[in-house]
């Protein structure tokens, strides 16, 4: 009856952690964890604990919610985290500030970016070859569907598809590269281009 019992149990933890991504198994110590007035838990507590948990994000600010396309997603101040089984094999990644916001602007996680599958990166660009860049410090969210970048000087920007392809190709925003784009992608004729700090890419 014991181990019926156990085979029971593990079966429908299995379950749940398939359909919610939340990890209920027995001596797992970070399952349900109470931060300030809300659970955290499963793949979302992991990637706060991972990436500095409430001395760097702070506590939540909301319950973990239901996000769109069947993930999930919890606020903590100016960050969220956000969670989808088939979004970096489950792992779930933090999106913040003018970043979040522009991503907001084009629909969230159920629109053409879909989900992140990085944490929010800061950039520090170096001078290049004995000359000032100029770009100054910034950051970037990498998501299923492109990019967006930001810098204090040129806002949040998202790059994607074949432009994004050739600015990447062509050294990004480092070095000799486009540096940072200062526009989003719009439409020339049948076909699209993009401004950055050094120039502008069409596509195709």
């Amino acid at each position: 009856m014991t181990t019926r019992r156990n085979i029971v149990r593990v079966a429908a933890v299995t379950l749940v952690t398939a359909v919610t991504g939340t990890s209920l198994a027995v001596g797992d110590a970070g399952a349900d964890r109470r931060v300030g007035g809300y659970f955290v838990k499963g793949s979302i507590e992991r990637a706060y604990i991972a990436t500095g948990g409430q001395r760097k994000w702070g506590n939540p600010t909301s319950p973990e919610l239901a996000a769109q396309k069947g993930g999930r997603f919890q606020r903590f101040g100016s960050s969220s985290f956000y969670w989808h089984p088939w979004a970096d094999n489950g792992t779930a990644h933090q999106v913040g500030g003018a970043i979040r916001d522009k991503w907001g602007k084009a629909g969230w996680e159920g629109g053409p970016l879909g989900y992140p599958v990085a944490n929010e990166r800061a950039i520090d660009v170096p001078p290049v070859a004995g000359w000032f860049s100029g770009l100054g410090a910034g950051a970037f969210n990498d998501f299923q569907g492109g990019s967006i970048y930001w810098s204090p000087g040129t806002g949040a920007h998202i790059v994607w598809g074949q432009i994004r392809n050739k600015w990447v190709m062509a050294g990004g925003y480092a070095g000799a590269g486009y540096g940072y784009p200062i526009t989003d992608e719009y439409r020339v004729g049948k076909g699209f281009a993009q401004d950055f700090q050094r120039g502008s890419i069409s596509w195709p």
